[in-house]
């Protein structure tokens, strides 16, 4: 809901000592195809001024990654490939993940209609579950921003529904709006009865054993979360790391479902893999992840020919993750420096062509 807030990043050039390397992770990256494709990833990746994390895996294995750049320029502290970062809208296909767990559990259906929550928001008679999942439901949140002080998610949501208004233009229509995730956190404490954050501990950071996931507002002595930066000049692509994102402590809790997690590159491979794999059985990830728009948007990914892809933009942060239909091929991409003059989509689509040759 806070990505008005997003701004882009850094001044003209100077050079930091931004050293690339490369680094193992869960163990070993292959081999086979260490010199060869990481030459190649390396010459795509050195053309752009890259502050974060990549992890890209073939075959479901790792074979290739690379930290670049600081988690904090500050104090000189480096990004690894254990560094967490924002992952901002990424979120949504974890939380959609989990809606759909509700669905096998028969304790929803894609077709209830949003009334049978909330009654009381404009056009919820309307307005489906799916619908809200594809971001097709016509609901909007007028001003685009939700509550400026920390609240519970209760309070939160509630806070939201009175300054939701629905359009009847477009209902049906492609529209992407983050208040529908928001809601549809709401409903999954309403039908569990425990808050987002715990289910989301349960069903991921506990179940797979995630070391380097942590929400936005918790603090944890082992995990590292970067600094995000911004450079407002869209003419600027070099990083000069003057321009960390103040991120106000309501903004944290604010983002409910929908970007208040930070993860390492790994942990949200793990993460996709699972939702795409053993979580959720074959007919509930076709029903999940079938396009709702011509946007080809659904269930928190965006969806081409054997490529499932999200992208996260907001508090200095940029994240990209793009994975195969079987889950076997993915490239993880996560920045702590948001540039809208160097975005890193067209960067993160050709390695994952690349990783499919």
């Amino acid at each position: 809901m806070k990505k008005i807030f997003l701004p882009v990043l850094m001044l003209s050039a100077a050079l930091l000592g931004i050293i690339p390397t490369t680094s193992n992770v869960g163990g070993s990256v292959d081999s086979h195809y260490n010199s060869e494709f990481g030459q190649k990833a390396n010459d795509l990746i050195n053309k752009y001024d890259y502050s974060g994390s990549m992890l890209i895996i073939k075959g479901g294995r790792p074979i290739y990654s690379t930290s670049r750049g600081y988690a904090d320029y500050g104090t000189s502290l480096h990004n690894t490939i254990d560094t967490t970062y924002e992952i901002d809208s990424i979120q949504k296909s974890m939380t959609a993940a989990m809606i759909m767990k509700q669905v096998e559990a028969d304790n929803l259906s894609l077709n209830d209609r949003l009334a049978k929550f909330y009654p009381e928001i404009p056009g919820s008679k309307n307005v489906t579950i799916r619908q809200m999942l594809d971001m097709t439901s016509g609901l909007i949140l007028v001003g685009g921003v939700g509550p400026t002080k920390v609240m519970s998610d209760p309070d939160i949501v509630d806070a939201d529904i009175k300054n939701i208004k629905y359009v009847n233009l477009l209902h049906g229509k492609w529209n992407y709006s983050a208040v529908n995730f928001n809601l549809l956190c709401g409903i999954l404490e309403k039908l569990t009865g425990k808050s987002y954050r715990k289910l989301f501990n349960e069903t991921y950071v506990d179940k797979l054993g995630l070391k380097e996931t942590i929400f936005a507002y918790d603090t944890s002595p082992t995990v590292v979360k970067s600094t995000g930066y911004n450079e407002p000049n869209p003419l600027v692509k070099k990083l000069t790391y003057k321009n960390p994102f103040n991120i106000k402590r309501y903004m944290e809790y604010d983002e409910l479902g929908t970007g208040q997690v930070y993860m390492s590159v790994y942990d949200l491979f793990k993460v996709e893999q699972y939702i795409n794999g053993p979580m959720l059985s074959e007919q509930s990830r076709k029903e999940l992840f079938a396009p709702g728009s011509i946007s080809t948007y659904g269930g928190g990914l965006y969806h081409r020919q054997n490529d499932n892809f999200a992208n996260g933009w907001g508090y200095g942060f940029q994240g990209v993750f793009h994975i195969s239909d079987d889950g076997k091929t993915a490239v993880v991409a996560l920045q702590n420096y948001s540039r809208r003059g160097a975005d890193v989509k067209p960067l993160v689509n050709q390695l994952y062509q690349l990783a499919n040759e």
